[in-house]
């Protein structure tokens, strides 16, 4: 069994966790000793405890055995998805941009290298049988201004013996005729968008200075209009009272179904910056806040570092099972390195694309997976190891301490986030079990199931 016992700051009480079984409920004390005794000893363990908690136990089915553990995330490289970063150009400066996109001299994805990389991951899918495979258009700029590239690399996917989903990561500036081509020909969109028209505006205004939020609400509309799928990515930074209301501005006036936000802090271009000690806290205060009016009004919201309806042997499979194709033809291992002046460049680069087939440098493969395997393992204390498992490394590795408590403040993030979402789907079971003996206590349970991993 593999339990994990968090104790939750100023209340006494302990987290009692199964993430294998899917089981969490709130106990005091001696509740977590009995489900460590139990853990560790098998129910057959001599146990000096009332039987109406270990008839608690029973009843709520922590005496099952954990069901194996989700299968490890596939080594040998056979991707059957294809993520082309297209450009380094485009016609935003966001404030935040940690691509500095528009800033350096332009590079787009050569239409030849595209295609290549269309065949390999279709190819890949035929052999194993699959039902499809998967291109999606990304990278370092706006895809879309390398818009015949688009085109060509759809085309050629169409064409393939296998469907294919196409997708597209996009600032959503687009022209009518844009607009009308992607609804038409792509299978969805995640859109980059911050919410609100003054803080769109502000965070991600024209190259020129000029305000971007009406050039998007224009084909955010059309989407909606056609019914054409989507989602929206928002970057939350302070003042961080604004992002429920920038939530409940996209809840009332879209149909878009999910958001995905990440935070900011420290604004900077050209890099992610990093949060001081307790500044994290704000940022959990309004997802929590934001979380709630999305699922008041039947939409979703998530945060990559607390995803506890997901078991996960790894954070991203991206450095495992990606094909993913720069400007310059290198293979790297993570959706950011769309040239070759990021800071994770180095460790990123795992080969190159050319004459239609793939240039694998296993060594600096196995080097990056061994730094993946090796932060994760760091984390097998924390009660996060199977939502967080190890955190997103572009991110994580600059981090010093192998103390989860001591990670720096995303890390804080991640198990604060954990702990809430955890904690609120307790509150929102119908089981509700009070005890007044030794090693009992009073709350609720919930159980809950998790879902496919990636």
């Amino acid at each position: 069994m593999q339990l994990y016992t968090h104790r939750l700051d100023g209340t006494g009480q302990v987290l009692i966790y199964r993430p294998l079984l899917g089981l969490a409920f709130v106990g005091n004390a001696a509740m977590a000793e009995l489900c460590q005794r139990v853990t560790a000893g098998g129910t057959s363990a001599p146990l000096n405890v009332e039987g109406e908690a270990m008839r608690f136990l029973s009843s709520v089915g922590f005496l099952r055995a954990d069901p194996s553990p989700p299968p490890q995330t596939g080594r040998l490289f056979r991707p059957i998805l294809a993520v082309l970063l297209m450009t380094n150009r485009c016609q935003l400066r966001c404030v935040y941009c940690y691509a500095a996109a528009g800033s350096m001299p332009g590079m787009d994805l050569p239409e030849e290298l595209g295609k290549q990389a269309i065949d390999l991951v279709c190819a890949n899918a035929q052999e194993q049988k699959a039902r499809a495979f998967e291109v999606s258009f990304h990278g370092g700029g706006e895809p879309s201004l390398a818009w015949q590239t688009v085109q060509t690399c759809t085309a050629h996917a169409r064409q393939k013996p296998l469907p294919a989903r196409i997708t597209l990561t996009s600032n959503g500036v687009w022209s009518k005729r844009q607009c009308e081509w992607i609804v038409s020909n792509l299978d969805g969109v995640s859109l980059s968008m911050d919410g609100r028209p003054e803080t769109q505006n502000e965070r991600r205004p024209f190259a020129s200075g000029k305000e971007s939020f009406e050039a998007v609400w224009r084909n955010l509309n059309e989407m909606d209009r056609r019914g054409f799928e989507y989602s929206i990515r928002l970057t939350a930074a302070a003042p961080w009272e604004g992002f429920p209301k920038e939530i409940e501005f996209l809840c009332r006036e879209t149909g878009c179904k999910s958001f995905h936000v990440e935070p900011t802090f420290h604004i900077q271009r050209g890099t992610h910056g990093d949060a001081l000690p307790g500044e994290g806290q704000a940022f959990v205060d309004a997802f929590l806040e934001a979380e709630e009016i999305a699922a008041k009004a039947g939409r979703r919201l998530e945060y990559s570092g607390a995803r506890i309806g997901l078991l996960l042997d790894t954070f991203c499979t991206a450095p495992f099972q990606a094909l993913i194709i720069n400007p310059l033809g290198q293979l790297v291992a993570c959706y950011e390195l769309a040239g070759q002046s990021h800071a994770m460049n180095d460790v990123s680069t795992i080969g190159y694309l050319k004459d239609g087939r793939i240039h694998l440098d296993e060594r600096a493969r196995r080097r990056l997976h061994t730094l993946l395997g090796a932060r994760r393992e760091a984390c097998r204390d924390c009660f996060c190891y199977w939502s967080c498992a190890g955190d997103c490394y572009i991110r994580s590795f600059s981090s010093e301490s192998d103390d989860p408590a001591k990670r720096g403040e995303r890390c804080q993030i991640n198990r604060k986030l954990t702990e809430a979402l955890i904690l609120k789907k307790i509150a929102e079971g119908s089981g509700v079990c009070g005890f007044t003996r030794a090693g009992a206590h009073s709350g609720t349970i919930q159980e809950f199931h998790p879902g496919a991993h990636p």
